[in-house]
């Protein structure tokens, strides 16, 4: 969260943005700070627990950027 201002431009904004976190808690943050911003940015809901949980794809040990 601390470090969004230093890379929004590099955002979409022709396009919808979904952020997730671990609870959903912080994306959902996130999200909203983006929509104020101008963005169309959505929540993932239940975060990645919940997304692991439904059988969806992982990638694991990406670097951050």
């Amino acid at each position: 969260m601390s470090r969004f201002s230093s890379f929004l431009e590099e955002l979409p904004k022709d396009r919808t943005i979904y952020v997730i976190c671990r609870s959903g808690n912080r994306s959902s943050t996130a999200a909203n700070y983006l929509t104020m911003k101008g963005f169309d940015a959505v929540s993932v809901s239940g975060g990645t627990v919940e997304w692991i949980k439904a059988g969806k794809p992982v990638a694991v040990g990406m670097e951050e950027g």
